[in-house]
């Protein structure tokens, strides 16, 4: 036999590569690495931004504490007038802490609603029958707490939740305790909005929320959270048009200087959600809007875009683009929706009263400055002082409020006086531009002498408007207005010398917990805050140019050079000293709205109102609490402040105190004294 022939091998068909098709596969795979790649790094370095952030708040509580130790430790050695003005700082500062603690979501939220734990949800004395059948949706940063607190009381009667915040929120709410949602949560939180301008992602969250709620059922209930300022979260434009047609529109209305009611009208006409839109799409349901306002204590059409308040959306918005000749530089596919003036009419468009609101849409002011005075007024009462609530929601610029605030609390003296009657009141206040009172009101205010009690502290609030240079410095309204009033009130006692036998004080906060740019809530505003600033200024002035002459007398003398270097660093130091006082005159600091350099310069910071408990941020805006403190004068100024050494008598039937002169007693005022450097001026 032949050996067993050898199989052969069979040969591999040579591959040919199509070197073009692998350099695009090549290509490919290069970009989807790239891709990642850029994925893992902005998820890397989101991560690295919300672990800085995390540890600023840490570091910014830690710093807070150490700044409340050194504070206290240096008011357990306060004597003599300086230990009064501590006393009256603590008692103005319970009274704003407890009306902004008074707000809190968290702590409203549980008061007003109330759930009986098996079917009954009670909102301000009105009942509403759960059957499994919540929903709840919500806009802007106050949503966070009230989401929560609402569904910790209801619970598992709470279907769904959406709610539409702001950037950074979520992160933020988890480095407060009371923002925790339950671990179980139903509510789903999508941050959008970009630097204050809605993006596609607000228009997407937002019409997801459309999408839900136009499913619901007659037995269903849907609760609406709004606050003040979501025009940027709560943005859904009309199908036939983009996001940015939108934008340029409202933008041009901006430039052409349309109002904000004008504004308004036109951004209902171009929304899907807003004008009522969305209780057009939730009906048949039962619609509960929960609103925290800043403007009043009843419901306001114009909060929030009044996505559940009825707007016919007619010609109004069309007559507002002619007025301002923009109907030609509109795109094509606003103007065909503006030119659309039939009212929009649906099935919930039947269901409207007399008043023209839907009778299926309850409307409650969950939170607002009103709330938040009543608290304050009770903290009063427990001080000894007489509370007199004057005007939760004034309006006006910062000088306007200042000065009203001034002439109020004058006439609140000359009326316990018997300088003037009731109707001198209210002639003097019934045009008032930013506090304006009616008879009965001023029936119920007008102070008596059974009634003052130790003294008077009136109680107000609103949102003053700052009028910003353009490069602001650091402050906020609350710290502007401490300074202003302190400025007026020194004129005001100018001229009514009988104004100086009492000690007045104003404070002011902000209820979400900072002022402004800054991290204190706000600050404290007496007589000599401002004036005493030029006084010190004279003073260390006056030291400086002795220094200068002295030093220009010894290099004259052609003395040692010891004693011209001695010379030289006490000039140059002295003259740092006055230019340090001359950085925070008030009308520099105002001009440039950099109060907080003032207020970091003096008293050691004293006059900066800090909440010592709670954290830096409430979650809750209803506008600022301000508080004035009229109170006889009080005879226990040691003098110290005014370089005089002889100790008055404290008792206030002191019969030598009762015949001292008003010009005497104008000097024991209490006195700003500027306090060691904290930062560095740059003059």
């Amino acid at each position: 036999m032949h050996p067993k022939a050898q199989k052969k091998k069979p040969k591999r068909n040579v591959k040919i590569v199509d070197t073009s098709k692998e350099e695009e596969r090549l290509r490919r795979i290069a970009l989807i690495v790239a891709k990642r790649q850029r994925v893992i790094d902005a998820v890397n370095l989101s991560l690295m931004r919300r672990r800085r952030e995390k540890m600023e708040i840490q570091n910014a509580r830690l710093e807070k504490e150490e700044r409340l130790r050194q504070k206290a430790a240096r008011d357990a050695e306060k004597t003599g007038s300086d230990k009064e003005m501590l006393q009256i700082r603590e008692e103005l500062n319970k009274v704003i802490e407890t009306g902004i603690k008074c707000v809190y979501t968290s702590v409203i939220i549980p008061e007003k609603i109330k759930y009986d734990g098996k079917s009954t949800l009670t909102i301000k004395d009105v009942k509403y029958r759960l059957r499994n059948n919540l929903h709840l949706v919500g806009w802007g940063k106050e949503a966070i707490t009230m989401s929560a607190a609402l569904e910790r009381i209801v619970r598992k009667q709470l279907k769904k939740g959406w709610m539409v915040v702001p950037r950074k929120s979520i992160f933020m709410m988890w480095s407060y305790p009371e923002a925790f949602p339950r671990l179980d949560s139903r509510i789903s939180y999508v941050e959008a909005g970009t630097d204050g301008d809605p993006d596609e992602k607000t228009v997407d969250a937002t019409r997801k929320i459309m999408n839900y709620v136009k499913k619901l059922k007659k037995r269903d209930i849907l609760i609406v959270m709004l606050s003040q300022g979501t025009d940027d979260l709560l943005c859904c434009p009309r199908d036939t048009i983009s996001l940015r047609d939108k934008l340029r529109v409202i933008n041009r209305l901006k430039d052409a200087n349309a109002t904000p009611e004008e504004i308004n009208i036109v951004r209902n006409k171009l929304s899907a959600i807003r004008g009522g839109d969305l209780a057009r799409f939730a009906y048949p349901a039962r619609v509960i809007t929960l609103i925290t306002s800043d403007v009043s204590s009843k419901p306001m059409t114009e909060i929030s875009g009044g996505p559940c308040i009825y707007d016919p959306k007619d010609d109004a918005a069309l007559g507002i683009i002619a007025k301002y000749r923009l109907l030609n530089r509109l795109p094509l596919s606003v103007r065909e929706l503006v030119e659309e003036t039939v009212p929009w009419t649906m099935a919930a468009d039947r269901q409207l009263d007399e008043n023209k609101k839907y009778k299926f849409v309850h409307e409650y002011v969950i939170a607002c400055n009103a709330d938040a005075m009543q608290c304050m007024a009770s903290e009063v009462f427990r001080a000894g002082l007489f509370p007199v609530k004057l005007n939760s929601t004034c309006y006006g610029d910062i000088q306007e409020f200042a000065k009203e605030y001034v002439k109020i609390a004058s006439l609140m003296i000359l009326a316990v006086e018997g300088k003037i009657d009731k109707l001198d009141l209210f002639e003097a206040m019934k045009g008032s531009p930013v506090c304006p009172l009616t008879d009965k009101k001023v029936q119920e205010i007008f102070p008596a002498k059974d009634q003052w009690g130790l003294g008077l502290c009136l109680l107000l609030g609103g949102r003053p408007t700052v009028n910003l240079c353009p490069t602001p410095g650091n402050g906020g309204p609350n710290q502007e207005l401490a300074l202003y009033f302190s400025l007026f009130w020194n004129v005001r006692t100018q001229q009514q010398p009988i104004l100086r036998e009492y000690t007045v004080w104003f404070s002011g906060g902000s209820s979400y917990g900072r002022d402004g740019n800054t991290d204190m809530v706000g600050a404290f505003g007496y007589k000599s805050l401002g004036t005493d600033i030029y006084v010190t200024y004279e003073k260390a002035n006056d030291a400086y140019i002795a220094a200068r002459d002295k030093w220009r007398k010894i290099c004259d003398e052609n003395r040692s050079r010891t004693e011209q270097t001695a010379a030289e660093i006490e000039m140059k130091n002295l003259k740092l000293i006055r230019d340090k006082h001359a950085a925070i005159f008030p009308h520099k600091v105002l001009a440039k709205n950099n109060t907080h350099l003032l207020f970091l310069s003096v008293n050691d910071q004293d006059e900066l109102l800090e909440l010592k408990s709670g954290n830096y941020y409430t979650f809750t805006n209803v506008g600022d609490l301000h508080v004035i403190r009229i109170v006889r004068f009080q005879c226990n100024c040691d003098s110290t402040c005014h370089g005089q050494e002889d100790k008055i008598c404290s008792d206030v039937e002191c019969p030598i105190k009762q015949t001292l002169s008003a010009e005497t007693k104008s000097k024991m005022q209490y006195c700003c004294q500027l306090g060691a450097e904290k930062i560095d001026i740059n003059i």
